[in-house]
């Protein structure tokens, strides 16, 4: 019979609590099982709950001894009863609720609109235009799928009078949706990626560090993130467009044709601030539930002593929780006073955004038992061995970066390849003595720029709604910037894997001007570029 074991460092076995005698197991190959079936059937079926939970279904049967029914009872009690049970892991799913709730309203009310109009004042050229679409963009840092929606619709008659490509908007869209909110621990982004960091930590028995420690440290390690985020604010200052979206913002300058000759505009059916008749959106609507979050939650910290001793990640989370949840009360006292909304329409609005985060609570769910599956197999330790020979620990940075990557482009979602390749990628870098925070940045970034650039990714869609753009367009356009980014990100992970320093990330930026400046003078030679209505660019374009 089949005993199965896991691994918190290399040579170590460990095995659940029910075994009272435990037998050594090589699984071998089979231990395999968990990612390579995950990641395959991501792929394939671009469902990532049937592909996690197929694969946490197959790998349990294995270790019942390839009994199904015992497979799926042990599943269930040992993996996701456990997984949910877990005191981090419940205080996780706690908070996507409450952050689920509170940006559905604050994003329903109407102050994040108010204060994105305001960034459109004084704006008369194109390149101030996209220079206030991208700064309109970063000031909605708290969701990536409303973004889009709320700051796209506010310029969209600007970006047309300013003679804006579709194609333009909607890559500044997408490029201020998902690489900001991957950089923010307190957001569902954050809250998400650091309950996929803690479960390894735990099982790696590293109390040194920290899921948050590990977060903050990847941040400017997360090369694509910061990197995409840049180079949007580039291109809309310097106008130093290239390849097809040179083309879009030249015809759009030249006739006027913001969007091309038989595209088909993406269009929303609701606005994100379907406000009552007779409302008009204020800025301090978002203002102050976010400035009284942010004193809730340090204000907490502050008195656990969070500037001059560690604080425990519980203590954290609560103070996190705790922000939301005073910032949605005063939100909904300014919604009632206002005349926004009703308090029984504020707590519909609320539910409906707690219904929409469970989505992301069952991959976590699924993620947490993949975690304890590819544990009890030994999956960590037989790549180890199999690679050992060839697997330098410095390229593992750069190979996580590339099937993240992957995985997202193919299946349109950065938040189901970070559930696959977390609990892949840190036992690997952990029993490697490969640097935690770079890793964890690898994975993210990799998982950006799939989705970031993939024609089925949420993110992607809503920003060619959000700028009524032709959907392919926005695609095609959009796969050699997000590309060029990548493909400098690429060499850098490559170069972290001997050097992690935060260092890289200014000379990542200061390389992808150097590229994008050559790129756009080859293309102008190519094309032309017309810089004022009406005007010839010399070029068939």
């Amino acid at each position: 019979m089949l005993l199965f074991v896991g691994f918190r460092h290399p040579g170590e076995i460990i095995a659940p609590a029910f075994f009272k005698e435990v037998l050594y197991v090589d699984y071998g190959f089979l231990s395999l099982v968990p990612p390579v079936l995950a990641i395959a059937l991501a792929v394939l079926t671009k469902n990532i709950i049937v592909s996690l939970f197929v694969a946490v279904f197959v790998s349990s049967v294995i270790l019942a001894d390839w009994n199904p029914f015992l497979g799926l009872t042990r599943m269930i009690h040992d993996y996701m009863f456990n997984a949910v049970a877990e005191d981090i892991n419940m205080q996780a799913l706690f908070m996507m609720v409450v952050i689920g709730g509170f940006v559905a309203l604050l994003t329903k009310s109407g102050g994040a609109s108010a204060f994105t109009s305001a960034v459109t004042r004084r704006i008369d050229t194109r390149a101030k235009c996209e220079t206030g679409i991208w700064l309109g963009g970063l000031a909605i840092w708290f969701t990536d799928n409303g973004n889009s929606l709320i700051v796209g619709p506010i310029f969209e008659a600007l970006a047309e009078k300013l003679r804006v490509s579709r194609e333009k908007f909607s890559y500044i869209l997408d490029c201020t949706t998902s690489p900001i909110c991957a950089l923010i621990p307190i957001i569902g982004w954050g809250v998400y990626t650091m309950s996929l960091i803690q479960p390894e930590l735990d099982k790696a028995g590293i109390t040194t560090s920290t899921d948050l420690s590990v977060f903050m440290a990847a941040i400017p390690l997360n090369f694509y993130a910061v990197l995409t985020l840049f180079m949007a604010g580039l291109m809309a200052v310097t106008q130093w467009d290239y390849g097809p979206m040179l083309r879009a913002q030249n015809r759009a300058m030249k006739a006027g044709e913001t969007i091309r000759a038989g595209g088909t505009p993406m269009r929303a059916e609701a606005q994100a601030d379907d406000l009552p008749a007779g409302v008009t959106p204020k800025i301090y609507t978002m203002v102050v539930p976010l400035v009284v979050l942010l004193t809730v939650m340090f204000s907490y910290l502050t008195y656990k002593g969070l500037w001059h001793t560690k604080v425990a990640g519980s203590e954290i989370r609560t103070g996190v929780a705790a922000g939301f949840m005073v910032g949605t009360i005063v939100l909904i006292v300014i919604c009632v006073l206002e005349k926004i909304f009703s308090f029984n329409r504020c707590l519909s609005i609320i539910s409906g955004g707690w219904a929409n985060m469970m989505f992301m609570c069952v991959v976590l769910v699924l993620s947490w038992s993949l975690s304890g599956v590819s544990s009890a197999m030994g999956t960590a330790g037989y790549l180890l061995r199999v690679t050992e020979g060839w697997l330098n620990p410095s390229i593992l940075p750069l190979l996580l970066f590339l099937i993240g990557a992957i995985m997202s482009f193919a299946t349109g979602t950065s938040w189901g390849t970070m559930a696959v390749l977390f609990p892949i990628g840190l036992p690997m870098a952990i029993s490697l003595n490969v640097s935690l925070p770079l890793t964890s940045a690898a994975i993210i970034s990799g998982g950006l720029y799939g989705d970031h650039c993939s024609p089925i990714s949420d993110t992607t869609i809503l920003a060619s709604i959000g700028a009524a753009s032709d959907h392919i367009d926005h695609f095609e356009t959009q796969m050699p910037y997000g590309t060029t980014c990548a493909a400098i990100s690429g060499v850098l992970f490559l170069v972290a894997g001997w050097l992690p320093s935060a260092i890289m990330l200014v000379l990542g930026a200061v390389a992808l001007t150097a590229t994008v400046y050559v790129l756009h003078k080859a293309s102008v030679r190519k094309i032309g570029q017309i810089r004022v209505p009406g005007g010839e660019a010399g070029k068939n374009l």
